[in-house]
């Protein structure tokens, strides 16, 4: 059944996406700033809707506690995330009761800190986005408001490589993005998965709800991951690597992992030491920089990249 929806004292005159973009940069105020102020959260909205405003004068602004309770209710509907106001502290603020929330809130900001700038299409010759996007990405909220309501998913899955979707009914814990692709981590009879949206179709949230705490600590799992592979049983091992200075240069703005640190500097190249599982997803990214880089620890990691290099010298032979 279609909702009906009558703004009759409409404070902000904009379009359905600029009514979403407001959601997101309320949530986004309240997850920096705790017991916010109506007056406070005024004047930040009132500073994001100057800079639409640049672009479309059309627009017109004017924000009061019926338009903010009314934006409350569809945040809870739409992201699942409750807002409620502390007489005590004088101010609102997200109630989070899970451990997960803190996550959820930066994964939400990550998601729309982009798209939000061309709600619009005020920007469109002043950002450029990636054409290329991710499969399944429409997901995304429905997950998150079934982890943040506890509620257990269905959905088929397709592993890559095989011809036969499997159904999964699973526990969502959380979801992560590598190389622009998202991940659901959830629990799969009694062990923590990660599933690809791109490979999942007919996603449903259930009326089941998951009646226990799952023990599931993020930093710890992924603590010395490079990527979405998380291996169960094997250790992390101490890479050294050597580069170019050039290409130490990129890897100190952007470091290939948390514990990525300059070992020593000698002339023209660099040597960089982290603390990683040896997955595939890490192979690859060594293979990705070429001749620019070389692995001088472990052993193992020098074997598996020589491997690679030989199969595909044999390959254009």
């Amino acid at each position: 059944m279609c909702k009906s929806y009558k703004f009759v004292e409409i404070q902000i005159i904009m379009s359905k996406q600029g009514y979403i973009a407001r959601y997101f940069n309320i949530v986004r105020k309240l997850s920096q700033q705790k017991y916010c102020s109506f007056e406070d959260l005024n004047s930040f909205l009132e500073e994001e809707f100057e800079m639409m405003k640049v672009y479309d004068d059309t627009l017109e602004f004017n924000f009061s506690k019926r338009t903010l309770q009314r934006d409350i209710k569809e945040i809870r509907t739409i992201l699942g995330i409750d807002i409620v106001f502390s007489r005590a502290n004088k101010g609102y603020y997200i109630e989070q009761d899970d451990y997960g929330s803190d996550f959820f809130l930066k994964t939400i900001e990550e998601i729309n800190s982009f798209s939000a700038l061309k709600l619009t299409n005020s920007l469109e010759n002043v950002v450029y986005l990636e054409k290329r996007q991710p499969k399944r990405a429409e997901f995304l909220p429905e997950i998150i408001q079934a982890i943040q309501k506890k509620n257990k998913i269905e959905f088929n899955y397709l592993k890559f490589g095989e011809s036969e979707e499997t159904t999964r009914k699973v526990n969502p814990i959380a979801i992560k993005e590598f190389n622009n692709r998202w991940y659901l981590i959830a629990e799969d009879q009694e062990t923590i998965k990660n599933f690809g949206l791109d490979r999942m179709t007919k996603l449903v949230t259930l009326n089941e709800r998951i009646g226990k705490k799952i023990a599931f600590d993020y930093e710890e799992k992924y603590q010395h991951c490079f990527g979405i592979i998380a291996p169960n049983t094997e250790e992390p091992y101490d890479v050294v690597l050597e580069v170019s200075k050039k290409q130490a240069a990129y890897l100190e703005t952007l470091p290939l992992h948390s514990s990525q640190h300059i070992i020593k500097r000698s002339g023209d190249k660099v040597h960089i030491g982290l603390k990683v599982y040896i997955t595939t997803d890490f192979i690859s990214e060594i293979l990705s920089m070429g001749r620019f880089i070389k692995v001088l620890e472990p052993q193992l990691l020098k074997d598996r990249i020589k491997e690679h290099l030989d199969d595909l010298n044999k390959f254009y032979q």
